[in-house]
């Protein structure tokens, strides 16, 4: 038996989703696995704080579209890179973790890397010699081109050995934000089928990965790497589409004021801590930040908005719900009992 640790950020749930699937399958499998929350360990938004790594869309839009502005001094990510170290609030992991066999780093793709607070976490924990060994995974909208060497690099510069990468597309969930509504069953059973899909890959993954009957940990064939210069041409494409996504339709910071009860869910939720309270109280935010929608999902009035686009429209109401939608419609048929 194994001793398995999953350590994930999740923006809008999906990825929080993907690390519980990974989590059942090595419980299956007899393999005892603890998932936690990037956010458990640390204070998130302070440890990003203290050298704010940003995505190169966020600094577009800092530049070309400035808000009210601060003194954050963001830092672009191959700066970022020459920034790691040991933070002191971390130290204490290394003693936590040495008790794993096996470690997985999780997060949701942006930009075809890990989201900034992530990559800032990583930088900063404690560097280990080779064990235990980790794996990265991830959720994306199809689009994750060169993000699993971006991990295995990052990851092994912190003397830590990185066996493979697991990703999976489940729901495209930043356009349910633009819609006015959509058919939360529909979609319940589209991520229903998602999940079944990413089942048999966690299965092929872990078949590979995991030793039998004591043996050596192995590396997952394709898994690790899709090459820098093959993922270059669909990098750049797809870069300057979400930037001219992001920059004209997405950026900014919105609130109707007569129907916010300033219950500071936003403010609390914000995973890099961006979000403050103006002279009246209301919520604001002063930056760009890297967009992970949750303050927008978690508020529960709906007067945020990021644009006119995300005005008044429909919120992700996280996977569990649109799985509880498609049960009580068509349990036979779309969620198989397990």
């Amino acid at each position: 038996m194994m001793k398995v640790l999953l350590v994930s950020f999740s923006g809008t749930g999906i990825t929080r989703y993907f690390a519980a699937l990974i989590q059942e399958i090595l419980a299956e499998q007899g393999h005892d696995c603890l998932c936690r929350d990037l956010e458990e360990l640390v204070d998130l938004p302070a440890l990003w704080q203290k050298n704010p790594v940003a995505l190169k869309y966020t600094l577009h839009a800092d530049a070309k579209h400035p808000l009210d502005g601060s003194d954050l001094p963001y830092l672009p990510v191959t700066a970022a890179l020459k920034t790691t170290r040991e933070a002191p609030e971390l130290l204490y992991l290394e003693k936590e973790w040495s008790s794993f066999d096996l470690i997985g780093f999780g997060s949701p793709v942006y930009e075809f890397r890990p989201a900034p607070v992530v990559i800032r976490f990583l930088l900063d924990m404690p560097f280990r010699e080779g064990s235990p060994a980790v794996f990265s995974f991830a959720t994306h909208d199809g689009a994750p081109g060169d993000y699993a060497p971006f991990m295995a690099e990052l990851l092994e510069a912190k003397g830590y050995s990185c066996l493979g990468h697991l990703d999976h597309s489940f729901l495209i969930s930043a356009l349910l934000v633009m819609s006015k509504q959509y058919d939360q069953v529909r979609i319940g059973r589209r991520l229903s089928l998602k999940t079944e899909q990413a089942r048999l890959k966690i299965n092929r993954f872990l078949k590979q990965l995991l030793p039998k009957s004591g043996g050596t940990l192995g590396r997952p064939s394709g898994s690790r790497f899709s090459t820098r210069l093959t993922a270059l041409p669909f990098r750049l494409i797809y870069a300057w589409s979400m930037v001219l996504l992001l920059e004209k339709l997405l950026f900014g910071f919105g609130l109707d004021k007569c129907g916010c009860i300033r219950c500071y869910t936003c403010i609390n939720q914000c995973p890099q801590g961006l979000i403050e309270k103006d002279s009246q109280g209301y919520p604001v935010r002063y930056r760009h930040c890297m967009y992970c929608f949750r303050c927008l999902n978690w508020c529960p009035t709906g007067v945020l908005y990021f644009s006119a686009l995300t005005r008044n429209k429909a919120r992700f109401p996280g996977p569990d719900i649109l799985l509880e939608s498609a049960r009580e419609h068509h349990p036979e048929r779309w969620l198989k009992k397990r």
